[in-house]
């Protein structure tokens, strides 16, 4: 006859619970500095920026009047035992260049840390010494993709040049990474480093304009809103070709037997006219800098007559003042 078991019930810890006692016993073998010195900074993805120099005739590297090059620490990275990188062959750096390319061929909804590990022949558990989860690495991955392409040499020496410099810029960032739009193109974006200094950039393309504080702020969100909108097109080619497996050229061919028969019976006499004169060939490129082309010349108005002038509240640049 068996005895009765003796003693509490086991009690099970689910993962989340597990995980968080993983973290919490990595930090205790790392016990905290008063200072953090620079040989145990938890190194992020190795992007540096540049801008303009304070007079505005020269560049130099690094963050500028936002702050210096070092990594980024604190929420976005977990502590990280010293020596541990050599003896795992991990890193941040590591951790968000895999995951970054697993969004760029996957998707963003592929991404979870598991799949990261797997990429990397790591253990799931391990990532969490570097990062702290999925949404602190998504903010990492943003911050490292916004810092890849470097700022014009030398700067362009008049707002509207800087501006198309900025929208093209962020264009180029979203034909490579499509995903990332998911993630900025919102109130709440991850205010990492690299992202500020993007705003810091195109704000100072206005400056000595005339134009207040929150004017240039709501030009330079204009913009970036300006190439979100048509990089929407991007996204959703991406997206539906990896969904479905068809590409473009291949759904169009397969329509224009329906739309030629459609055009043909002569109830859209404009749009009939712009496939006999165009084809049915769409140049995303070519549309965006033409709707960039337009927006300038509309902010051209504007800054034409406020030079000089500060642009108050409800101020219309053409005629007076907005009801």
């Amino acid at each position: 006859m068996q005895a009765a078991p003796r003693g509490r019930r086991p009690r099970y810890c689910s993962r989340a619970c597990q995980a968080r006692a993983y973290r919490s016993r990595a930090a205790e073998r790392v016990a905290p500095p008063a200072a953090e010195p620079a040989a145990t900074r938890t190194a992020v993805p190795a992007v540096r920026t540049v801008l303009p120099s304070a007079d505005g005739t020269g560049e130099s590297a690094g963050y500028d009047d936002l702050g210096d090059a070092r990594p980024v620490t604190g929420e976005h990275a977990a502590a990280t035992p010293e020596g541990s990188e050599l003896r795992s062959g991990l890193s941040t750096e590591r951790i968000v260049r895999a995951a970054i390319r697993i969004a760029d061929a996957e998707g963003l909804d592929a991404l979870s840390m598991r799949r990261v590990a797997t990429e990397l022949g790591a253990g799931t558990m391990s990532l969490y010494r570097y990062v702290l989860g999925k949404d602190a690495l998504i903010e990492l991955m943003v911050d490292a993709v916004f810092g890849e392409n470097a700022y014009p040499a030398p700067v362009p020496g008049n707002w509207r040049a800087r501006l198309e410099a900025a929208a093209r810029r962020e264009w180029t960032m979203y034909s490579r990474h499509p995903w990332v739009l998911r993630v900025i193109a919102t109130p709440r974006p991850p205010l990492g480093p690299n992202l500020l200094t993007d705003v810091e950039w195109t704000m100072r393309a206005l400056d000595g304009l005339g134009l207040d504080s929150r004017t240039m702020q709501w030009v330079a969100t204009m913009v970036s809103a300006q190439v979100q909108g048509a990089a929407l097109m991007l996204v959703n080619e991406a997206e539906t070709e990896r969904r479905t497996g068809v590409t473009t050229p291949q759904w169009r061919a397969s329509k224009t037997p329906m739309l030629r028969e459609i055009l043909e019976s002569g109830r859209f006499p404009m749009l009939s006219r712009f496939y006999a004169e165009q084809g049915d060939q769409i140049d995303i490129d070519e549309w965006f800098e033409f709707s960039l082309r337009r927006l300038l010349d509309g902010l051209a108005v504007l800054i034409e007559h406020r030079e000089g002038e500060p642009c108050g509240r409800g101020a219309d640049p053409v005629g007076g003042m907005v009801g």
